[in-house]
């Protein structure tokens, strides 16, 4: 879509622009590139009052838009008419502007028109509130370290220790009951039995 743009009538529209800035026109242009950057099918064609000597303006022109400035003599409410009327496919272009005759110019030829305060309102949000990006991922959620700080901590701290697995702890068993202590036969038995043994007697 091309788009024949009535600039100073534009600019008094846009928030944050003035006629009383030298500069308001490179601004709108600006925008305008901004704006048409976003669809490479818009093509524009902004058209300002008093140029000298007139003609298109290399310094702004570019990014999709090319800037035109009346020549001192004539109007660029003249020059857009004359556009319009030269257009060969009007459904392939949109006229902005709030000036009456240039509206009736264009519907006469059966050309889209918007309202400039109606394509500044679009123009800027398009350009203030993009599409919301999905958040980023949180970086200390899952930290990942670069092979560079994986050598920088093993340098510092050493590589880590090899550990065997643990295995589960066994129940203690139970300790085995010492046997019973054999009955210690009295010394004076066996000296009994000793002398009888000596004198033959036998039991």
């Amino acid at each position: 879509m091309h788009y024949l743009i009535d600039g100073h009538n534009l600019i008094a529209r846009v928030p944050g622009l003035s006629l009383a800035d030298p500069d308001d026109e490179a601004k709108l242009v600006q925008l305008l590139k901004r704006w048409a950057a976003a669809d490479a099918r818009r093509k524009v064609t902004v058209i300002f009052d008093k140029g000298l000597p007139g003609g298109e303006a290399k310094h702004l022109s570019g990014g999709g838009v090319r800037a035109l400035f009346a020549p001192d003599n004539r109007s660029a409410d003249a020059l857009l008419i004359r556009r319009i009327e030269g257009i060969d496919d009007p459904a392939q272009y949109t006229v902005v502007s709030s000036d009456g005759v240039i509206l009736r110019a264009a519907q006469r030829r059966r050309v889209a028109t918007q309202r400039s305060e109606q394509f500044a309102v679009a123009m800027v949000n398009e350009r203030t509130f993009p599409t919301a990006a999905p958040p980023a991922a949180d970086a200390h959620a899952n930290p990942r370290l670069s092979p560079n700080e994986v050598n920088e901590w093993l340098e510092l701290f050493g590589p880590e220790p090899e550990t065997k697995p643990v295995r589960p702890a066994r129940k203690p068993t139970p300790p085995t009951p010492a046997p019973p202590p054999k009955p210690k036969k009295d010394k004076d038995d066996d000296d009994l039995a000793e002398w009888l043994r000596l004198f033959g007697y036998k039991e």
